[in-house]
């Protein structure tokens, strides 16, 4: 059952619709994800000296201080920035994990996009630390848009090095599998993701964007009209060719951006053609319902089924032959060329 969540923005006129529902709580068969992470406390940089890692390490005492649920006061480059975690059953005992980042639309918040893989996070096949941020109110001329992903800078943004902060503490306190980095993202979260991929490529094993854009590629600027003046991504050096899912909602999927309408159905073919110019295989999918995510067979349990069979330098997709069984048949698999 679908509970939808609007915001209108007055920035540029930009209106988007954007859903995170039920449907993506209580871990039932359609693979809807689970509920919203809980539990302990706030993670911080306090304290004095460090906790012995795994083999001895010394773990930085903002990073010993990561618990389970939100995580506040976690000082990146000055700046105080908010997670969730949500943390397979046996972190403490083994590892080391797999690790999704997992980024929310415009106007929402972490507590609620981490329902959609707080109950995923111990599959017996995958189980991994789930990592949802929350957004640091990112604002351009004085109007907040969550993230900073319009002009970006590797080495800078605000959203780049969060990752690379907690990626860093996750590795010091319970170990990260470096061939299962993932990222997923719905809307601007999408595009979040999708900016990862430009800037931290080389880590990353699978990424999948709900109604996402990559802003590097040039296909995609070439309908901002005006407003490409807001957007400047620099172009993908990786050599990591990681694979994608591309999911939209078909015609209807679009916002408005003053005199600008935004098309992510286009976007997702623009990208489709994009990443396999690059190599990059890709899983496109358009479930038809508009500026919505999840959507039947493309729900959280497909998007970490998806990430479980793409480590880091899957050279062929396993699913060049054939999607599983359980994948919408909106989705096709492109190759990489």
């Amino acid at each position: 059952m679908e509970h939808p969540l609007w915001r209108t923005s007055t920035a540029l006129g930009l209106g988007t619709l954007l859903w995170l529902g039920a449907s993506a709580c209580g871990g039932d068969d359609d693979g809807s994800g689970g509920s919203a992470g809980s539990g302990g406390g706030s993670g911080g940089t306090g304290g004095d000296g460090g906790d012995g890692g795994s083999g001895g390490s010394v773990i930085a005492p903002h990073c010993a201080a990561l618990v389970a649920g939100m995580n506040t006061g976690f000082h990146v480059d000055g700046t105080e920035r908010a997670f969730i975690l949500d943390l397979p059953t046996e972190v403490e005992t083994a590892g080391p994990w797999p690790v999704v980042f997992n980024w929310h639309g415009l106007g929402d918040t972490a507590q609620n996009m981490s329902s959609l893989i707080a109950g995923l996070v111990n599959d017996p096949s995958f189980p991994f630390i789930g990592v949802t941020p929350e957004d640091a109110e990112h604002a351009i001329a004085g109007q907040s848009f969550d993230w900073d992903v319009f002009t970006v800078e590797s080495a800078t943004n605000t959203e780049v090095r969060l990752f690379d902060e907690i990626m860093l503490c996750l590795d010091q306190r319970w170990g990260v599998a470096a061939d299962h980095v993932h990222s997923l993202g719905f809307s601007l979260g999408g595009i979040a993701t999708d900016m990862l991929g430009v800037t931290r490529g080389d880590q990353l094993a699978s990424t999948a964007s709900y109604s996402g854009a990559y802003f590097s590629n040039p296909a995609n600027t070439a309908t901002l009209g005006m407003l490409s003046s807001f957007v400047s991504w620099p172009a993908p050096t990786h050599g990591n060719s990681y694979a994608q899912m591309v999911m939209h909602g078909g015609t209807s999927d679009t916002f408005a951006m003053g005199p600008v309408t935004v098309q992510f159905d286009e976007y997702a073919v623009n990208d489709q053609a994009y990443l396999n110019g690059m190599g990059h295989a890709v899983v496109l999918c358009d479930h038809g319902g508009g500026h919505t995510a999840p959507a039947a067979g493309m729900m959280p349990v497909q998007i970490i089924e998806f990430f479980r069979d793409h480590p880091r330098g899957t050279a062929s997709s396993p699913y060049a032959g054939g999607l599983p069984s359980d994948f919408s048949s909106s989705c096709t698999f492109y190759g990489g060329s």
